[in-house]
């Protein structure tokens, strides 16, 4: 009894000091910067121009940030909860994967990119240090269609309806990433560090939405 009595403590202590390890990896965020090309045919369709990524970089629930200009307007849109980028393996082929789709009566909107994890990240914390890898490139798609049958259009010829392809590519933003790291930020607190950096870029809140993002 002596014996288990005295391992538990020790048993304990190093289960809490590997979940220390764990959940500080977990809390770690990865940003990517994303950019929009249209391919083939569409209707109607004009993509957002560029926008960020941010999720846990071991993978997880993700938020999406879109930019869009037009004219003397610059707008950014903020969707939190959105998707989520996870690591797919087969064997020794590994990579990385942002994967969101949100659908209602009327639109369908799909946001997927993969790149191979070949990008070493030293994670350090109060309590732990490791090494994560992560895709440096992540190429994929963007397609909306939306029949805007909810809207209330009037007036012959009328353009409704939208739908549209982007090539969809996510780079590893280091500076936002390293900085993420080092000051222990999660989603939210890495959401309003690149806000605050639109904003002071000119950017101006384009109506927070909770609706998926389409084209425009």
């Amino acid at each position: 009894m002596k014996k288990t009595a005295s391992f538990l403590p020790a048993l304990l202590l190093a289960f809490a000091l590997c979940l220390g390890v764990v959940t500080s990896a977990r809390a770690q965020v990865a940003v990517y910067r994303l950019s929009f090309e249209q391919t083939g045919d569409s209707i109607n369709y004009r993509p957002y121009q560029n926008g960020y990524y941010i999720a846990p970089i071991q993978g997880g629930e993700g938020t999406l940030i879109l930019t869009l200009v037009t004219g003397n307007t610059k707008q950014y849109f903020t969707y939190e909860g959105f998707g989520e980028m996870f690591v797919a393996l087969k064997g020794d082929n590994q990579r990385m994967v942002i994967s969101a789709t949100a659908t209602n009566d009327v639109s369908t909107t799909v946001f997927y990119a993969l790149g191979k994890t070949e990008k070493e990240l030293n994670v350090e914390s109060r309590n732990a240090k490791s090494k994560v890898k992560v895709a440096e490139k992540m190429v994929g798609y963007a397609v909306s269609a939306d029949s805007e049958k909810d809207l209330p259009f009037s007036g012959a010829g009328t353009s409704v309806g939208v739908a549209g392809v982007s090539i969809l590519t996510a780079r590893l933003d280091e500076t936002q990433t390293q900085t993420a790291i080092r000051d222990s930020l999660d989603t939210a607190a890495q959401l309003d560090v690149i806000v605050n950096l639109l904003e002071a870029g000119g950017y101006v809140d384009g109506n927070p939405q909770t609706t998926a993002p389409a084209g425009n």
